[in-house]
């Protein structure tokens, strides 16, 4: 009802300082706006003054700043204007809907569309608000879909993917958004295209899906030339191919990729992979002597595969003796985790549940217990949930064979439960 009594801006600058009794005067002084100014935005003389010269009127006569933007968006028809508006609303922390209001109303504007659209396009990297960055996302790829203008679709598709996979929760729904981008890869330039199949090869690769991430991954190699992307695809295509067993693919990829041994990581990439490819070929002896020199010199992130390796073999073999012995020695940090890399929670899950398999050699059944709950919980996190079931029947398959007490393994999987509850708000 407000707005249809209101009808120029200049009236409502009047009667919110008549309302406080403020004077013209005493107004200028405090706004550090012009007396003569204010004068003629009030009386009409300024039909469409600027948002900048308005702003700090409304904030001293406590106009609320989305009102304001409300009034500019019915009368407002500059982009200039408008992506001022859009600023300042990005700077005040306005909520999602404000913002995307004035985006929108910015994309009406008469300027060229596609001036318009790559103008909002590069304003949204900068915001640090994952809603709002997907908001406008939406905005830009309902905007470009209406008008036909398809790079923006996919660009705006790409961008949404890129932030949603980090969702370690919605891993596989993400995943098929990403995959849907590939029907418009074409309209994304060299290097997003390279990105997106490396990223897709990845994502694929944390579920599993490890013929899909050989897909993506010699999409990678595909495109000329040398970069970090390729690198790393060559490690996935080595990598999948070992897991579904097909060790001669792996080795010719793994052969490819030691030419870039003067990247990050990559020697200790190489040395890892050299003692698996060697325990899986019987030479079990030469594979553990590999990782045990390796873990006194490897990283965090690689000791954790290292200890995982180490373990199962001398699980295989029932040297227990020594798998104690790695689990005395391991100096892995927990608190080094890599939170924002799936893989990396999923490599700490498989390090929790080798360790549960172990206790449970040794007939330590509350504490193999307590690892296993600890590993469903990442796996969890990471949204792995046969890896998580596999854990829980095992505990489950413990307490009934095993005579554990029934209140000390309810009383883990309540803490579990507990925490997946806390974990999901």
């Amino acid at each position: 009802m407000e707005a249809a009594i209101i009808k120029t801006i200049g009236e409502l600058i009047h009667d919110a300082r008549c309302t406080l009794n403020i004077t013209l005067t005493q107004l200028s002084e405090l706004s550090g706006i012009y007396k003569e100014t204010i004068s003629s935005i009030e009386k009409g003389d300024v039909t469409q003054p600027e948002f900048r010269t308005i702003l700090p009127l409304a904030r001293v006569l406590n106009i609320p700043f989305e009102k304001l933007v409300d009034y500019y968006v019915e009368v407002e028809t500059r982009s200039n204007h408008l992506i001022c508006i859009y600023q300042a609303a990005l700077t005040q922390g306005s909520s999602t809907e404000v913002i995307r209001k004035v985006a929108a109303k910015y994309l009406e504007s008469n300027d060229d569309r596609l001036d318009l659209i790559e103008k909002l396009f590069e304003s949204i990297d900068s915001i640090e608000d994952i809603s709002i960055k997907i908001s406008l996302y939406d905005l830009i790829i309902d905007y470009s879909r209406l008008h036909g203008i398809m790079p923006y679709i996919a660009k705006g598709m790409y961008q949404k993917y890129l932030i949603e996979r980090n969702d370690f929760s919605r891993l596989k729904e993400t995943y098929y958004i990403g995959k849907y981008v590939l029907n418009y890869v074409d309209f994304l330039s060299i290097e997003e295209q390279i990105e997106l199949y490396y990223k897709l090869g990845v994502h694929a690769y944390n579920l599993r899906l490890y013929h899909e991430s050989i897909k993506h991954c010699k999409g990678v190699l595909r495109y000329d030339g040398e970069n970090l992307h390729k690198v790393n695809a060559l490690v996935i295509l080595r990598d999948a191919y070992f897991d579904i067993g097909e060790y001669t693919e792996s080795e010719l990829y793994a052969i490819q990729y030691k030419q870039f041994n003067f990247y990050p990581h990559t020697r200790e990439n190489i040395i890892l992979m050299e003692a698996l490819y060697n325990a899986k070929k019987g030479h079990v002896g030469q594979a553990v002597e590999q990782l045990t020199a390796f873990l006194e010199t490897c990283s965090n992130d690689y000791a954790i595969l290292a200890t995982i390796h180490l373990l199962q073999l001398y699980l295989q073999k029932g040297s227990l003796n020594e798998a104690e012995a790695v689990l005395s020695n391991c100096k892995i940090d927990s608190s080094l985790i890599n939170k924002r890399n799936p893989f990396v929670y999923a490599i700490y899950a498989d390090f929790l549940k080798i360790q549960g398999d172990y206790y449970l050699a040794v007939g330590k059944y509350e504490q193999s217990i307590t690892y296993l709950l600890e590993g469903a919980l990442y796996y969890s996190k990471v949204n792995d949930t046969v890896k998580e079931k596999e854990c829980l029947s095992r505990i489950m398959q413990i307490h009934l064979e095993h005579n554990v007490p029934p209140q000390s393994t309810f009383k883990k999987l309540n803490s579990y439960y507990t925490n997946e509850k806390e974990m999901e708000g």
